[in-house]
């Protein structure tokens, strides 16, 4: 719990600064809802480390070096879940999808045997870039890390029964 002198000094700053965090974050990140979620990460990072943020030689020199690090991790998770999606003809050149390829309904259905409609709803939302990470945390009231989390749990359940699938099928 933060006592009201600090607490005031983080609010203070907050106003002061978080136009400039926001825009370098942005400039970053490209995406307005990422760059001000990690802003909002770097502030609670001050809030847990107080004495650290305040002591330090330059204040917003901490924050900023903050909100890059929030900045780098976004990037981090961004790129793989990116790496997650490949088209099938990169996935395996040369060779031929399986019957499960063929057809979106068969793959649905295959996968909500898997997991549950809400779960395939929520893993989809995402993986077709209908949602992001963002509105599906907001969305499902977690915050962002719990719903990478989630996202990755569900695409290593179904990745598991794919593959256990494909065996199956051999």
């Amino acid at each position: 719990m933060l006592n009201q002198d600090v607490g005031q000094f983080i609010e203070n700053f907050y106003h002061e600064n978080y136009r400039a965090l926001f825009l370098h974050a942005r400039a970053r990140l490209r995406r307005a809802a990422e760059a001000e979620v990690a802003v909002q990460e770097a502030f609670l990072v001050a809030c847990r480390k107080p004495e650290e943020f305040m002591s330090s030689e330059k204040p917003v020199r901490w924050m900023e070096k903050t909100v890059e690090n929030m900045t780098m991790h976004i990037l981090r998770e961004r790129k793989k879940t990116e790496e997650l999606f490949l088209p099938f003809e990169e996935l395996a050149p040369g060779q031929e999808p399986s019957t499960l390829d063929g057809s979106r309904y068969e793959l649905i259905a295959f996968c909500q045997s898997v997991v549950t409609e809400e779960r395939l709803s929520f893993f989809l939302r995402i993986a077709e870039g209908s949602s992001s990470f963002v509105e599906e945390a907001e969305r499902q009231g977690i915050g962002l890390h719990a719903c990478y989390k989630r996202f990755e749990r569900i695409r290593e359940k179904l990745q598991t029964a794919l593959d256990k699938f494909h065996k199956l099928e051999e």
